[in-house]
């Protein structure tokens, strides 16, 4: 690797991005939206050079007026014997340089490694290859796997669900009751980012950082409901919102105490006759593989899997 240089492109130079040689052809790494519009800063486009040619990449991605990035979601490691080595010493400098002393975001104390992936990766050689090689380099960088997530998609054409009988609905509006709810919610979650956070800061603090994120998201709060039972009782509630790209359920979720009625599936009906009423194109979503209940539900209500996105941490 001595004869390696690494860096980020500069201001000019996304030509050198995008002349690596082998990008894959199996879907791995594919994103829905182009290039273009994704949102990289050329400081935080890395590549591997040997010469003039680009042997390895790496793209991180962050809010442009963010100081740090938030993730790593695109690359590619050197094709090769040395490839997979090529690739993990071009992320060992990546983040060498990009996690400072002052380093914050919301992922954590360094980004994360997004690896997209097709819905049957598992099954097909050539994406299994492909998504074995970055995973190994990662891993060799010192990332280590700490998720994989379901890509979920509802589009009209699936079939809007009916909506609840049994559920009433209304604003959630009230800031005191949506941090109650969501940190007895929090108890008991299968999700990933749920369960890490609550264990290192308690239902609190996670409900708190949670209401913060989906507040931060561009779709506003104006969907937000509370789902009552036929006495009244408060039961869960759904944050239908958008995100930069697409319509989504920001949160979902069902008081411990009224689990195991599929309630779910109501909360998740309401959010796309909301959706459906402002002529929504499609809705993305996604869950944890190890959630199952969540899953389940969402593939009651009509959406497909359509990807599958590995987290390396």
């Amino acid at each position: 690797m001595s004869d390696l240089v690494f860096r980020p492109i500069e201001a000019g130079e996304l030509d050198l991005f995008h002349s690596y040689a082998t990008p894959p052809t199996s879907g791995v790494g594919a994103r829905s939206l182009p290039f273009e519009k994704l949102g990289y800063r050329h400081d935080r486009l890395w590549v591997a050079l040997r010469g003039d040619e680009v042997v390895a990449r790496a793209g991180f991605w962050g809010p442009p007026d963010h100081a740090h990035p938030f993730s790593l979601d695109l690359f590619d490691p050197g094709a090769g014997p040395d490839g997979i080595e090529a690739g993990a010493a071009l992320l060992r400098a990546a983040y060498a340089a990009l996690v400072t002393p002052d380093y914050s975001s919301p992922s954590g104390d360094r980004p994360d490694y997004h690896l997209f992936l097709p819905a049957d990766w598992r099954e097909r050689p050539d994406a299994l290859a492909d998504a074995e090689a970055r995973i190994a380099a990662a891993e060799r960088a010192g990332l280590r796997r700490r998720v994989e997530r379901l890509n979920l998609r509802w589009t009209p054409e699936d079939g809007l669900p009916p909506r609840s009988t049994r559920l009433t609905f209304t604003p959630a509006d009230d800031d005191a009751v949506i941090l109650d709810l969501l940190a007895r919610i929090l108890v008991g979650s299968l999700d990933d980012w749920d369960r890490r956070t609550l264990q290192e800061k308690g239902p609190q603090e996670t409900a708190r950082e949670a209401l913060e994120e989906l507040l931060d998201f561009p779709g506003g709060r104006g969907r937000w409901r509370f789902a009552h039972d036929a006495s009244g009782e408060l039961v869960g509630m759904v944050m239908p919102t958008r995100n930069s790209f697409s319509a989504t359920i920001g949160y979902i979720g069902v008081d411990p105490a009224h689990r195991g009625h599929r309630y779910a599936d109501d909360l998740a009906a309401e959010a796309l006759h909301i959706f459906s009423a402002e002529g929504e194109p499609q809705v993305s979503d996604n869950t944890d593989v190890g959630n199952a209940p969540m899953a389940a539900s969402f593939a009651r209500l009509g959406y497909r899997v359509v990807g599958r996105r590995m987290i390396l941490a």
